[in-house]
């Protein structure tokens, strides 16, 4: 039921059961805050929302207050004001004065209040907090004195992800955010999905940066740059500055990364479609064996989800695919195959991968990635590291001219991109287990996916006399609510799990470029759709590309479908 509150002298319409803070920012009002996060529960922490409300004695924190019918309430009363204005003075009384060599200068809510409450000088001088950055993981780093202890960290890593890397210690003015023991955060339980890193409102949380030693390798003479390209991060990318016409982005990404010293600019798409053949393979294999029991079989690709399978559901191991990621399979590809193919020392070649994903940069530096002493990836760039490479030279996507990624790793399927955003690598994986047990064109393919945003993410698809289950989810709280209910139903209809870390899948990426809210998260899920409609090939098997790399290899897509040929390069 609708009511009436009203604000500033204004009357305006308020659902029931919303709270102020909803209310007031549904109606235009602006109201600042830095603990709130949509879709959590609201914890006050931060007092910034402050709003004064007629026969109340006290302030009261708009997010955590009930609106209520007959209210009166006044959002920009000097009072108020005063109120907010000395909580972000308080704040920054023992922040570091760092602004210019700050990883966040620019894009920081802490200075954006500042700013907004025209904050001139320093009120109020507190001692400065001696703590020193973390740089013991291999993706997220941690700079505890600019934290403002919003507790939006915490609540994403132990509600959301459920691994509660990081925490509360001690009491009063002494409290601090920490990994347990005060250890650093390469001894904690963190996954590497860097989604603390996009709530974080400050540089209190940041990315290992790989920038500095791409510079490096780019100006030496004796290596050879390679850089890979994931279509998420050209659906970043459009999202982000919006170039037209949108088809020709990746051709101008390529040409400003050769004008920086790149020897060549591949497309990672090659890879992911090589991926979802193989995995879609190892489903047809297992669907086919009637004594394999051990469904569902779980996505392989996110190495957030691996590295939590590995520490805290060592039974699922058995369900996760064998497959390698698509990032490693190019690694493997191009320090192999094709570095003989160039005639270029493996030695000598330097490759980059651009991902939307921050857990890559674990993934390329775990030790079953490295072989004879040769590392797969070099080095990851996330989206905003790739931005940052591109200003340290110069260079400006809307100037560049038209150029087109390097063969033979140039051309991808559509399929490709729908690893970019959650359920579309199920629907891939299930068309090609289609194509492969029926041996048929897929013409008659159908993937229906549930209308109701609130059901659950699942669907059936008939492959012959066989109704064959597949289902997705994002973040590893819908992962375990699902393999919970799974066995809890006993239900054995689910064939193929799709999992994805990140809330949506890649497309909300721990890599991704920072923004407040969820809207960046669906503008480039649906750029990743438009992207599929205009691509000329539709599915994996039809990749004129795809098919060269698995005759060369004198390999049968339909009799050996997931045979690890990309290993096996690395024994010759």
């Amino acid at each position: 039921m609708d009511f009436q509150i009203e604000v500033n002298n204004k009357l305006i319409s308020v659902n029931e059961g919303e709270t102020l803070l909803v209310a007031l920012r549904n109606n235009g009002f602006k109201i600042p805050t830095l603990c709130h996060m949509n879709r959590f529960t609201p914890t006050g922490a931060c007092r910034l929302c402050v709003v004064e409300v007629e026969g109340k004695r006290d302030l009261i924190t708009s997010c955590s207050y009930p609106a209520k019918e007959g209210m009166k309430v006044k959002t920009n009363s000097q009072r108020v004001m005063r109120a907010r204005k000395s909580l972000v003075e308080l704040l920054l009384s023992n922040h570091p004065d760092d602004c210019l060599y700050c990883q966040r200068n620019g894009n920081c809510e802490l200075q954006w209040l500042a700013a907004e409450m025209n904050i001139k000088e320093r009120k109020y001088f507190g001692a400065k907090n001696q703590q020193y950055p973390d740089y013991s993981s291999t993706s997220v780093a941690r700079d505890p004195a600019k934290c403002v202890l919003c507790s939006r960290c915490v609540r994403i890593c132990e509600e959301v992800q459920l691994v509660t890397a990081i925490d509360f210690i001690s009491r009063g003015n002494q409290t601090t955010v920490n990994s347990a023991f005060e250890k650093g955060l390469n001894q904690s339980t963190c996954i590497h999905c860097g989604q603390c890193i996009q709530v974080c409102p400050t540089a209190a949380l940041f990315d290992i940066s790989h920038v500095e030693k791409v510079q490096a390798a780019l100006q030496r003479k004796d290596k050879k740059v390679l850089f890979f390209i994931s279509p998420s991060v050209i659906a970043s990318i459009i999202q982000h500055i919006d170039l037209k016409p949108r088809h020709l982005v990746a051709g101008r990404l390529a040409s400003a990364l050769k004008r920086s010293g790149a020897f060549k600019v591949f497309d990672l798409g090659v890879a992911s479609d090589i991926h979802i053949l193989e995995e879609a393979g190892q489903l047809a294999d297992m669907i086919s064996n009637k004594t394999d029991k051990s469904f569902p079989l779980i996505s392989s690709c996110c190495p957030s989800w691996q590295k939590y399978v590995e520490m805290y559901r060592p039974d699922t191991l058995k369900h996760l695919a064998s497959i390698k990621s698509p990032q490693h399979i190019m690694g493997s590809m191009l320090k192999t195959m094709y570095a003989g193919e160039a005639g270029v020392d493996a030695e000598q070649m330097y490759t980059v991968a651009v991902m939307p994903c921050l857990a890559k940069k674990h993934e390329a530096s775990r030790e079953e990635n490295t072989h004879k002493g040769l590392s797969e990836i070099d080095a990851v760039l996330t989206v905003r590291e790739l931005f940052q490479l591109l200003k340290s030279f110069g260079l400006n996507l809307e100037q560049m001219e038209d150029d087109s990624l390097d063969a033979p790793y140039d051309q991808s399927s559509a399929a490709s991109i729908k690893l970019g955003y959650s359920g579309g690598k199920a629907e891939a994986v299930a068309r090609e287990v289609y194509r492969m047990m029926l041996n048929d064109s897929g013409e008659k393919f159908k993937f229906v996916q549930p209308k109701s945003a609130t059901a659950k993410k699942e669907t059936k698809v008939k492959v012959g006399e066989k109704m064959l289950g597949f289902a997705w989810v994002s973040s590893i709280q819908e992962a375990e609510k699902y393999l919970a209910a799974l066995k809890e139903e006993g239900r054995d209809d689910i064939h193929y799990l799709e999992v994805m870390a990140c809330l949506e899948g890649c497309a909300g990426g721990g890599g991704q470029p920072i923004s407040r809210g969820f809207a960046g998260v669906q503008a480039r899920k649906k750029i990743c759709s438009d992207q599929e409609k205009g691509k000329e090939i539709g599915w994996p098997d039809e990749n004129p590309v795809i098919k060269k790399l698995y005759q060369n290899n004198e390999l049968s897509l339909l009799n050996k479908p997931y045979e690890k040929w990309y290993v096996k390069s690395f024994e010759k």
